[in-house]
């Protein structure tokens, strides 16, 4: 199992140059990888976390990190597909991928703030007909010279389409969400399931499920990648659920390691680690206290 870190871009960070300097410091310590949510308004829950401090572009501040990094990979957890025209989206996906020498990892989801999509002018209802439609779209435009899609919402011919991601065909697709709908989307199209808390229980149990659709799909479930971004807190008491029932890595040292080994045998392939604030501090703390006192001692 490998591990990686959320970056608070979505905790109201006033200076997102500290974004960077987070992602700096995760790839100096060994992790694996860093993390980026996606919001473009404040909606909802949203509004009420951070009132009038900022939420910044999840694409800009990984394409910053890029650019001062050289081996963490770069991960969207996860980018909102139906809020993106995938001709434009492609691009900056491709050319990210380019910058990195390979290093993205698209995850991607159809979110539920419907007063978001109301804002942008997007129809909730039919988010996961776009969703799927989008993924066709994006393949199209990443492995074809002269793409050609002709589908309900998006439709293009005859141009060319470049570039293309330095990863072939192109980076990972690693699906977000916990429904049936999700779980399909892995089996059809995606490289692997990316969740949000997710006990590790119901993560084994949706493991399943995926395994049985991807195999009915006749593709290979071998190849699939599994990873889970859980909220991470250091409160010194044991915490009152189960092992198998936590969606959260709390308490002690010895009880969030024993919630990673949970993960593990489940079948994770790669957890993400997050510090619910947008304190640097916090998080600064909290990259090198995890690395150095629980993950190196698995």
């Amino acid at each position: 199992m490998k591990v990686g870190f959320g970056i608070p871009n979505n905790h109201g960070v006033e200076d997102p140059n500290e974004l960077v300097a987070l992602a700096v410091t995760a790839e100096r310590l060994g992790y694996n990888s860093v993390w980026v949510r996606e919001h473009l308004f404040h909606s909802t829950y949203v509004a009420e976390r951070l009132g009038d401090r900022p939420y910044h572009d999840a694409l800009t501040v990984l394409i910053a990190i890029g650019t001062a990094t050289k081996t963490v990979r770069l991960g969207t957890s996860v980018l909102v597909l139906p809020w993106h025209d995938p001709a434009r989206l492609g691009k900056m996906i491709a050319t990210l991928d380019q910058l990195s020498h390979g290093r993205v990892d698209f995850g991607i989801g159809v979110a539920t703030t419907r007063d978001e999509f109301e804002n942008l002018g997007v129809e909730f209802t039919t988010r996961g007909k776009r969703t799927d439609e989008m993924l066709d779209a994006l393949q199209a435009l990443w492995t074809q010279d002269t793409p050609e899609h002709d589908g309900t919402f998006y439709r293009y011919s005859g141009l060319k389409f470049s570039p293309k991601p330095f990863q072939k065909p192109y980076p990972p697709i690693l699906v977000g969400g916990s429904s049936p709908a999700a779980h399909r989307r892995v089996a059809r199209i995606g490289n692997g399931w990316h969740t949000l808390r997710q006990t590790p229980a119901q993560f084994a149990e949706g493991r399943e499920k995926i395994i049985a659709l991807t195999k009915k799909a006749g593709r290979d479930p071998s190849t699939l990648h599994y990873s889970i971004t859980v909220p991470m807190k250091f409160t010194g008491k044991p915490p009152s659920a189960l092992v198998q029932d936590r969606t959260a890595l709390t308490g002690t040292d010895d009880d969030i390691a024993d919630t990673m080994r949970a993960y593990r045998d489940a079948g994770l392939d790669e957890i993400i680690v997050s510090v619910s604030t947008g304190d640097l501090g916090e998080n600064n703390h909290a990259l090198r206290h995890f690395m150095e006192n629980i993950w190196l001692k698995l």
